[in-house]
């Protein structure tokens, strides 16, 4: 193998070194090396490599697909993936851009020698093919002459610009026709259209006889006289698998033809001819046997390159110009066109041109008679056909290429009989098998199907066979010759004749044994992955009780100490940091909780009606209690003509806005907190969160929501896991929004998200009440409710439970008061979620001041 020019394009510099030295040393030249598919296609652009070696993950936007399918559509360049990425995603997409190879990492020296010789040796061969198909449909599209190839059931298979213009029938429309469909020819004196002129004739063993003058009818209803040669395409065996056309249109010539029987003069017969490669010739009858009289040509020297020779020359000096090879059988077809009573002769043969090449002729000619019958004289024409001559050559090595292409294909290929009988096989496909071509022409593809898979097999057979399925492609065990298996997947279609009888099946075989390997693998990791999901999801069960439990009794005496009277300011102090510390604790508990469920996709939503008011009024509350202890003023704004009850999941819309609220208290020094909640459209609330704090800086703006990830000072993000946000947008996004922000640094945030709910029927909510919330501690909001509250001992019982931190006791104690009366439910709703997310304080705080006044 010639050297060659690579590109090394890898995102591992060690790698690309290694791979930039092992191409030197096979003799090739690294024209650069880069780990950027951006930077790739400007390499690639200056310095036009002979291969491009591409790694998949690679920096910057563009990974190595990407790259590969600009620089193969751009630049026809070679592409081998050297990539440890094999999963099915990342194959089928790199499989589109046709690379040259796909090695996988790790690899040897020699598997990427190996590699690299065979994808430069296949890009050679593929250019070589395209040059040759161009100068291929050149040589046709030029020739002077219309050229019609069919294939063996007459079909045309290809027409030249000529015979478009001919038939009057354009190339997208011809190809595929029955040629009679297309080409129209008649007897000019009869007006019998002729018959047997295609490839069907020729297997019948019919070559076609074309009249003495043709007429070709084109779709158009134009009619013009031609001259049509036949030739069949030959394939394995001897048998005609098609055939070649050529028609000349005569017109000139026969107005020639017509002006010299008219005006027998040789000097108008020369002017028309002149410059053409066609010559017309007259041979006077022989006086003795094998010896002929003079021998008039026109315009035949001259297209031969000799000089123009006066008057008559003799038959023996034009034999001398014919091919050595050819003399006999001209100086005999001569012969016999005298001893013929039809007198016609057509024949091809090879004449000297002066440049010392051989020129291919068709000579025709008919016999003349004087009054009497006697013959007088050959007369007829000599037409260069030695570019019809290149194509037919042209069009059997196109034929071999078909062969080949069939025989070397990296897939294998078979052909079977209506029955399923092999009729050929490629060499891959017998390599997959395991059978020799010899055996697998002597078996059917159900003698090397696996048993347990014959009887599907052949009934996807049977009904392509019945025409109810175009085609069909299945994966399944072959039994080789030595008694293993082997995995393929074959897709299955039929080649039809014109009369819709099976010609044959084709089958398209892929040896899928490691991707069925791969596969397993994938699954049995599945499994692996479910198990320890399952094992997970225990473990958090079994951590948040674990947890919880003695966090309920930090919380608790931390609460009861707290209003011990006898204990002196710096006791009740380190009191409250147990107590805060505590609650942070719960809270970061409760944050990687959630999360881990996330990751796992165990976090469902549980809609239920809900009374929209007293929902709001208890997120105001527990968040007022905070806003207080750092003196801010806390606004809430809810828009009149809001809906009374709404469907949607309380608990995780609450965990939401008090993540929001939290935020924005935690992050305000002075000034105000403001909740506000509207109506933007039918069904569609807008929640929104603004302060005046210390605001987001730009570069953290867009890092927010991630896990893990705080703004603010050291001091402020010391104060939480970073995982509050993140849950929230992933909970607003479970129902179906988004969480978005507005901030400037030092001028404070603003935080909202609309939420499309369905209004639900306000009778259809367990408080009977129906109320709607009272004003807050804050005044802000704008409406009434009445809060029924249970008697006096029971919130004293209650009180003490939540004194002890007893959330259990708590909400056993308030669902038993429900139970009683149903209209305590708005208040047993309230204590319930705040018992529910350990908000000790905030519930010791609701029940104390529902005490003072009960």
């Amino acid at each position: 193998m010639a050297p060659a020019r690579i590109l090394i394009v890898e995102d591992d510099r060690v790698v690309a070194r290694d791979i930039a030295q092992q191409m030197v040393q096979c003799g090739h030249t690294v024209v650069g090396s880069t780990a950027s598919g951006e930077e790739a296609i400007v390499l690639a652009t200056d310095a036009q490599p002979d291969l491009v070696l591409m790694d998949i993950r690679l920096e910057g936007e563009l990974d190595g697909i990407d790259a590969a399918r600009h620089l193969r559509e751009a630049h026809h360049l070679p592409i081998v993936f050297l990539t440890a990425y094999a999963d099915e995603e990342t194959v089928r997409r790199a499989t589109v851009t046709e690379p040259f190879g796909y090695l996988l990492k790790p690899f040897d020296d020699q598997q990427l020698r190996t590699v690299v010789e065979m994808a430069l040796y296949k890009h050679a061969a593929e250019r070589r093919l395209r040059e040759s198909e161009q100068r291929y449909a050149v040589t046709l599209s030029s020739i002077g002459d219309g050229v019609i190839a069919t294939d063996c059931d007459s079909r045309i298979t290809f027409i030249n610009p000529v015979a478009e213009a001919l038939t009057a029938s354009a190339r997208c429309d011809a190809i595929g026709q029955p040629l009679g469909k297309v080409l129209q020819l008649i007897d000019e004196d009869t007006r019998v259209p002729v018959e047997n002129v295609g490839a069907d004739g020729w297997l019948a063993g019919l070559p076609s006889r074309m009249p003495g003058r043709t007429v070709l009818v084109g779709r158009d209803g134009r009619e013009v006289p031609v001259e049509n040669k036949g030739s069949p395409i030959v394939g394995d065996g001897g048998k005609v698998v098609g055939m070649v056309l050529v028609i000349r249109d005569i017109s000139e010539r026969r107005r020639a033809e017509e002006a010299e029987i008219l005006r027998e003069t040789n000097e108008r017969l020369g002017i028309a001819m002149c410059g053409s490669n066609v010559g017309v010739w007259e041979l006077d009858a022989a006086k003795a046997e094998n010896r002929y009289e003079s021998l008039r040509l026109w315009n035949v020297w001259q297209w031969l390159g000799y000089p123009e020779r006066a008057g008559s020359s003799s038959f023996e000096s034009f034999i001398d110009l014919v091919h050595l090879d050819d003399r006999m059988y001209v100086r005999g077809a001569f012969e016999r066109g005298f001893a013929d009573a039809l007198g016609v002769l057509e024949i091809e043969h090879r004449l000297l041109h002066r440049d010392g090449s051989h020129r291919w002729v068709l000579a025709r000619g008919t016999m003349r008679r004087n009054p009497i019958g006697v013959p007088v004289c050959l007369s007829g024409t000599l037409v260069d056909i030695t570019e019809l001559k290149i194509a037919e050559q042209a069009l059997r090595a196109s034929e071999e290429r078909f062969r080949g292409t069939f025989e070397n294909a990296a897939v294998g290929i078979a052909h079977c009989d209506s029955n399923g009988r092999f009729l050929r096989v490629n060499q891959r496909y017998c390599d997959i098998a395991g059978y020799t071509r010899e055996q697998l022409l002597n078996m059917a593809f159900r003698d090397i199907t696996d048993a347990d898979y014959a009887s599907a097999s052949l009934a996807r057979f049977h009904l392509l066979k019945e025409g109810q399925i175009s085609h069909y492609t299945e994966e399944k065990p072959l039994v080789r010759s030595d008694g293993s298996q082997v995995w393929i997947s074959v897709c299955v279609s039929v080649q039809r004749d014109s009369s819709d009888r099976i010609i044959h099946s084709i089958a398209i075989l892929q040896d899928i044994s490691e991707r069925r390997a791969l596969e397993e693998a994938v699954r049995i990791a599945k499994d692996d992955a479910e198990s320890a999901n399952k094992a997970k999801d225990q473990f958090l069960a079994n951590i948040s009780h674990e947890l919880r439990t003695p966090l309920n009794g930090i919380l608790g005496y931390a609460q009861i100490l707290h209003r011990d009277d006898t204990l002196d300011v710096r006791q009740k102090a380190n009191i409250a940091v147990i107590e805060q510390s505590g609650n942070h604790l719960l809270t970061l508990i409760n944050d990687l909780l959630d999360f881990a469920r996330m990751g796992t996709g165990r976090i469902e939503l549980q809609s239920e009606d809900i009374l929209l008011a007293p929902f709001l009024e208890l997120i105001t509350e527990i968040v007022g209690v905070r806003a207080r202890e750092k003196g801010l003023a806390q606004t809430c704004v809810i828009a009149p003509c809001l809906p009374t009850a709404i469907r949607v999941d309380d608990k995780r819309l609450r965990q939401v806005l008090l993540n929001l609220l939290s935020n924005a208290v935690k992050f305000t020094d002075e000034g105000e907190v403001r909740f506000a909640v509207s109506q933007i459209g039918p069904g569609v609330l807008r929640f929104e969160v603004r302060d005046t704090g210390v605001g987001i800086r730009p570069c953290q703006l867009g890092r927010i929501f991630q896990p893990f990830e705080q703004a603010g000072d050291l001091e402020r993000r010391s104060a939480g896991a970073g995982l509050g946000l993140a849950i929230s947008q992933q909970l607003v996004r479970l129902m179906g929004s988004e969480i978005f922000v507005e901030s400037y640094d030092g001028q404070g945030s603003r935080f909202w998200f609309d939420l499309a709910v369905p209004f639900a029927i306000a009778g259809s909510c367990d408080a009977a009440s129906g109320s709607v919330m009272r004003p807050s501690s804050s005044g802000a909001l704008d409406t009434t409710t009445t809060l029924l509250v249970p008697a006096q001992h029971n919130m004293e019982t209650l009180h003490r439970l939540a004194l002890r931190g007893s959330m259990s006791d708590v909400i056993r104690h308030v669902e038993s008061l429900q139970e009683i009366d149903a209209r305590y439910c708005l208040f047993v709703s309230k204590v319930r979620r705040l018992a529910e997310n350990y908000e000790s304080q905030m519930l010791l705080s609701f029940i104390e001041e529902h005490l003072k006044g009960s």
